[in-house]
């Protein structure tokens, strides 16, 4: 920034808490608005970049999938980089990747722009809270990371939406290209509002560890992702999935010599927190498996265009304005409303996935939609604001940081996983209720018949989809409510102690 213009902006109040919230929250609304903004209109981007409409699952779980992998980078790059030159650097490839998605033409191409998108995205997140936490005196501090949980939970509902409206007006790369105005704006005001803290503890980079992690990562995603296309007994899908079993072993072998792993291990010693991450992986898998399956059932049984579709999901992300208000609950003092508050999220968003049973595909039903869509929202606020707090109760003080950097992870990888899921189940649970070759010498239904069959089944296969994606978070609910009494299930078992001298490792 030239000398000039900064001694204009000198005089203005910009290098205040309220205005690094605002930055931040503008910057991570690209990654997380990113994750499910091309749910919609998945039938034009197949056909611009001449694959599949199976193969665009790519765009979406293999985001997820490299947000994943570079969340662990954050603090790791803070240690080289000073923070607003680390902010701004993720926002900038943030936006080269946007403008090679925007221009690409085929598959590979459009993957490259998003795994670049993926990892600075990654970087992004949790270098947001760690802004929020050194900028807020701590009485503020917890009103401003309920803000800004406000601002991820819209930005991933409203994805679909604001997707939708490009796709129908602009053109899907514009899904794309959305992200330079907003990069520029957040590069400007990262510039004028952000200021420096000091670094932490430098320590050594662990970039075997993150390897072995990315390529356990990659290789389980080209495992469920293959399956279909290879055959699950084929010979390409076992060397996959050996892959990704070897490296998986090796990171664990890696992580317990390191001194500072990506992952520690340890975390998963606590017994409360084991069962944390479960749930926490199982509700973001119904969670991102509905916000992809939701939008393709409306474009193909209800001839909705992307930006209708949008426009239902946005009915969720507006009761996820609650997130504030179930904050002001969540006290020290108050542990019920802490494991309570998740139990009970991941319950209604079980009961939201549930109602779809019966979701007709042959009318458009307004309450039948739209009033599990606001359920949805609400547990997805409830579940959103109860996470850390949940962590920080489950970890010793020595861990919270690292705790709360590998739940982000966890609910990305959960992310990608329901994606994959949630369309592996369509694809093959229709066939259970098509009998395309009947199991007589009666002769095959007519055309019009056959055509109505397929309907049918692919309907049904969403019904029970959904049905699934509830029964998933129904599991979630039921491992959170284990958590209140964790002492009593795991007190008793040595393993789960965690040593004194390995308390300081993490990321």
């Amino acid at each position: 920034m030239t000398d000039p213009l900064r001694r204009l902006l000198s005089g203005l109040p910009l290098r205040s808490p309220g205005m690094v919230l605002f930055t931040v929250i503008l910057g991570t609304t690209m990654p997380l608005a990113d994750t499910t903004s091309m749910n919609v209109g998945r039938l034009f981007i197949s056909r611009a970049l001449d694959s599949s409409p199976d193969e665009t699952r790519w765009l979406t779980a293999g985001y997820s999938l490299f947000v994943a992998l570079g969340i662990p980078l954050s603090y790791r790059l803070r240690g080289l980089f000073e923070e607003r030159d680390l902010y701004s650097l993720a926002t900038a490839v943030f936006m080269a990747g946007s403008v090679i998605s925007m221009l690409a033409h085929f598959m590979p191409g459009m993957m490259v722009g998003r795994a670049l998108q993926g990892l600075s995205g990654g970087v992004l997140i949790p270098l947001s809270i760690t802004l929020i936490n050194e900028s807020f005196p701590p009485e503020r501090r917890a009103r401003a990371l309920s803000i800004f949980a406000v601002g991820n939970a819209l930005a991933v509902s409203l994805g679909p939406t604001i997707g939708g409206l490009l796709v129908d007006t602009l053109g899907w790369r514009w899904t794309m290209g959305i992200h330079l105005p907003v990069g520029f704006l957040t590069l400007l005001l990262a510039a004028v509002a952000l200021t420096d803290h000091p670094r932490p503890e430098r320590v050594p980079f662990d970039l075997g560890g993150w390897i072995l992690f990315f390529g356990a990562a990659f290789f389980l995603m080209d495992t469920l992702m293959e399956g279909e296309r290879f055959g699950w007994h084929s010979l390409p899908l076992f060397w996959m999935a050996f892959a990704c079993l070897l490296l998986t072993f090796s990171y664990l072998l890696h992580a317990v010599r390191h001194p500072r792993p990506i992952i520690p291990p340890e975390l998963f010693s606590h017994g409360g927190y084991l069962l944390l991450s479960a749930a926490n992986f199982l509700r973001s898998t119904a969670i991102f498996g509905r916000l992809y399956l939701l939008p393709l059932f409306l474009e193909i049984f209800y001839h909705f265009q992307s930006h209708q579709a949008g426009m239902v999901i946005f009915i969720g992300a507006i009761t996820e304005l609650l997130i504030p208000v179930f904050a002001l609950l969540i006290t020290p003092g108050r542990g019920f409303f802490t494991w309570g508050f998740m139990a009970a999220g991941s319950l209604l968003i079980a009961l939201s996935n549930l109602a779809y049973l019966t979701l007709p595909a042959n009318v458009y039903s307004l309450g039948l939609v739209l009033l599990p869509q606001a359920v949805f929202g609400i547990g997805v606020a409830l579940t959103q604001v109860s996470l850390a707090p949940l962590v920080l109760r489950t970890l010793p003080a020595s861990l919270h940081r690292v705790g709360l950097v590998v739940q982000l992870v966890i609910q990305f990888l959960g992310g990608m996983f329901g994606t994959v899921w949630a369309r592996h189940l369509v694809d093959n649970i229709a066939p259970a209720f098509h009998p395309v070759l009947p199991q007589t010498s009666a002769p095959l239904p007519s055309p019009p018949f056959r055509k109505l069959a397929l309907s049918l089944s692919q309907a049904f296969a969403y019904n029970e989809t959904f049905f699934i994606l509830g029964g998933v978070s129904l599991l979630a609910s039921l491992f959170i409510l284990i958590l209140p009494a964790k002492d009593r299930f795991f007190r008793d078992i040595p393993s789960l102690s965690l040593p004194k001298e390995n308390s300081g490792k993490g990321p």
